[in-house]
């Protein structure tokens, strides 16, 4: 039977090289994309990802197993995220969906990963200037919205991890959620009917 997360935290914390490899392969993709959502910059995520994952080891050793790990993780990755806002400022530098994914200079791009090919090329133009036009309303949101939007969203967090992803209370999650898709809804021109 494989180990949970906290066991293989907990190995990891004992000098277990195998044990932290496998935490980063259960939790690369899913910490990668967090980064995507909030940067648009597939590079500039796997390097955040990375950074967090070498947090995490370097300070093994003083692990203690209080919550789930994701919790621990998430809240890892929100620390540098914010640390990184300090010193970038409230705009990160955002990224076309047109520009190539990874190391993908052959044409692959986000917009054509999420449109695909099977649609008719105006579908795919309107998908694309829909993605474009969410991702911008995304940016304008304030950071804390734009967390608690991304981890619920986008991480497929509970409002109850959320809150101690972040230490903040649950009503905050919820009040901050509220208030982010009122202002999507605003920025986007959604109506509610």
């Amino acid at each position: 039977m494989p180990l949970n997360d906290v066991e293989l935290m907990l190995a990891t914390r004992q000098g277990d090289r195998d044990a932290f490899a496998e935490l980063v392969r259960r939790h690369q993709r899913p910490l990668v994309n967090f980064f995507f959502r909030l940067l648009w910059d597939r590079q500039r995520a796997e390097d955040f990802a990375q950074e967090v994952f070498l947090k995490i080891f370097s300070h093994a050793g003083t692990y203690e197993a209080q919550a789930k790990f994701t919790t621990f993780l998430y809240r890892v990755a929100k620390n540098l995220w914010i640390d990184w806002l300090r010193v970038e400022g409230n705009h990160p530098r955002s990224q076309s969906l047109d520009a190539p994914v990874g190391d993908d200079e052959g044409g692959t791009t986000a917009a054509s990963l999420v449109a695909g090919d099977e649609k008719p090329p105006e579908e795919v133009l309107m998908d694309r200037e829909a993605i474009r036009d969410v991702q911008a309303a995304i940016e304008q949101l304030p950071e804390e919205q734009r967390l608690v939007l991304v981890l619920s969203e986008q991480q497929g967090m509970k409002y109850q991890e959320i809150s101690e992803v972040l230490g903040i209370p649950v009503g905050t999650v919820k009040s901050r959620m509220h208030n982010a898709i009122l202002r999507l809804r605003e920025i986007l021109g959604v109506t509610i009917r």
